[in-house]
């Protein structure tokens, strides 16, 4: 059965029980929906927007999506499903266009184009009843999303809100500051084991794969690693010895305040800039390919710190074992993709300096593609990305290689296996990478975990991270979804 509404086009969007009670409660009130990815969260704001519109003759809806891509695949569904005009605003779009395309009835657009037009005065939100919000977890601190929501509640003449997220995150302050920038009332939520969604989740085989690293890699990761001791050592001198890679950033950004009038303070905010780059150099060893974490290292450049981490000879010996020696991952990675041969794969991979290495090791077994943002020689521009994305769901690629805009900058229909060559200390992170496997069918996660390095750490905060997560919404979810109760 599909939705019969006056403003839904005729049998493009499947009635779903769900769907429907989600709707319902988003028409009363400030809503955050949390849906898994894949299971319709778009389908959720068209037909709240085709309702809307039609209760509040002569307002306008607009939509806001983090990433111009991503707005534009919005736009393309929404023309096809609703009976409404629909524009796309985006920074690309000259001033004087973007004040006609706000004259749409859904206006699709980026956060910060928004933001820049209101605050210019091009945009007048008097005569529009609902703002939108996709990624809802993105509204935090100062991004634009905060702006636009505070000034729509404040400018509409009947304001409406519904954010939208696969993961509010596993915060509980990050939980109230979303709702509070939003001004959400209710929370809808829906979980894998909610009866309602259950037959529309696809079953996702979840497989670990554990590689080691050996011989000279190994030899090289101790002498990053005691590089990198020797470092966090001589920064304890100067409080607390830093424990994590934040706490590094932490006293960089304290240092280099302080350091103008306390110049004995150089020496440590180098130290903290050779400790960044080691670390890096390291986490690219244990996590991606020693090619990365040599190539890394070879485009360090004339600074005090660079000339401080390169004139080390223990650094000058890890880039020497490195060469030439690959990470067993890679390895491991042509393995499954030839066991997984004639199905459609998505592999995630964090650091850009990688990802073509990826590439060039698959390239000898399948017909790869590689997806990344705009910046850098290698970027991508928004049309690139979007195409890329059609030829894989297409079948002109088989393999999708991509940097993190492929977790959330774009919709990606679906892949049959989705690979984690590495983990990330993310819960929101890691359901974006499997929310792209397994919508149609029966997919599957292989997450490739290096022993005894970050990457294993990585792997089990997320899982710890997510597991938290549906903690807190499963007590948010006995107490009606109302937002007072549950604050």
């Amino acid at each position: 059965m599909f939705v019969s509404h006056p403003l839904v086009e005729p049998e493009t969007i499947e009635d779903r029980e769900y769907q429907r009670r989600i709707v319902e409660s988003a028409l009363k009130k400030n809503t955050l929906v949390v849906l898994p990815t894949g299971v319709g969260k778009t389908v959720v704001a068209a037909l709240v927007i085709a309702e809307r519109v039609r209760n509040c003759p002569g307002t306008r809806a607009l939509f806001l999506a983090p990433t111009r891509p991503l707005a534009s695949q919005h736009a393309e569904f929404f023309r096809k499903c609703l009976k409404l005009s629909v524009s796309l605003v985006t920074g690309t779009v000259k001033k004087p266009e973007r004040k006609e395309l706000y004259g749409s009835d859904v206006v699709v657009a980026t956060p910060q184009t928004v933001e820049n037009d209101l605050k210019s005065g091009d945009l007048d939100l008097r005569n529009f009843s609902l703002l939108v919000v996709d990624e809802a977890h993105r509204s935090v601190g100062n991004y634009s999303y905060t702006f636009v929501a505070r000034e729509f509640v404040k400018r509409s003449g009947n304001p409406l809100i519904l954010g939208l997220t696969a993961s509010p995150g596993s915060d509980e302050e990050k939980i109230r500051e979303i709702c509070s920038n939003l001004f959400i009332r209710s929370v809808e939520l829906r979980t894998e084991e909610d009866e309602d969604l259950k037959p529309y989740v696809k079953k996702i085989e979840i497989e670990v794969r554990k590689v080691e690293l050996k011989g000279s890699l190994a030899e090289a990761r101790e002498l990053l690693r005691e590089a990198l001791r020797d470092r966090l050592s001589a920064l304890a001198s100067y409080g607390p010895r830093p424990k994590t890679k934040r706490d590094v950033l932490a006293l960089q950004k304290r240092f280099s305040a302080q350091v103008k009038t306390n110049p004995s303070l150089f020496r440590a905010l180098s130290l903290t800039a050779e400790v960044l780059k080691i670390w890096h150099a390291l986490e690219l060893l244990e996590t991606q390919s020693s090619s990365a974490a040599v190539k890394y290292l070879g485009k360090l450049g004339t600074r005090a710190s660079d000339r401080a981490v390169l004139s080390d000879e223990r650094i000058s010996r890890a880039i020497v074992l490195m060469t030439g020696e690959e990470h067993p991952k890679l390895e491991e990675l042509v393995k499954i993709v030839k066991e997984e041969m004639g199905k459609r794969i998505i592999v995630f991979s964090h650091f850009r300096d990688n990802i073509q290495k990826i590439r060039e090791v698959l390239e000898e077994v399948c017909n790869p593609a590689v997806l990344v943002g705009q910046a850098g020689e290698d970027g991508l521009t928004q049309r690139e990305q979007v195409e890329t994305v059609k030829k894989f769901e297409e079948g002109i690629y088989d393999c999708l290689i991509t940097s993190p805009v492929g977790e959330e900058g774009l919709h990606i229909s679906s892949a049959d296996v989705g690979i984690f060559y590495d983990s990330v200390p993310s819960e929101i992170r890691t359901i974006q990478r499997r929310g792209r496997v397994g919508r149609v069918k029966i997919g599957k996660v292989i997450f490739l975990v290096t022993k005894n390095t970050r990457d294993e750490v990585y792997f089990y905060v997320a899982r710890r991270k997510e597991r938290k997560m549906k903690e807190i919404l499963k007590e948010m979810k006995p107490k009606e979804r109302t937002l007072e109760e549950f604050l």
